[in-house]
């Protein structure tokens, strides 16, 4: 079992989890990490796909006859 005290207790905003203690506190702080990194996924994902499309372009415009 994971004790709480061992864990940083920075990720669960003091205001909300003044009263809380123990596993309420691991599933706040659980759950803010989850959607952090569901979040940073989602974004890597965006960057992936803009320089995809840059390279892409700069790829084809080389290919275009005439400009």
């Amino acid at each position: 079992m994971i004790s709480t005290s061992s864990l940083p207790n920075f990720l669960a905003c003091p205001m909300c989890m003044s009263g809380a203690e123990g596993k309420t506190v691991l599933a706040a702080n659980s759950a803010i990490g989850l959607m952090l990194v569901c979040l940073c996924t989602v974004l890597m994902g965006f960057l992936t796909f803009i320089f995809y499309l840059a390279r892409r372009a700069k790829r084809y415009a080389d290919d275009v006859p005439g400009e």
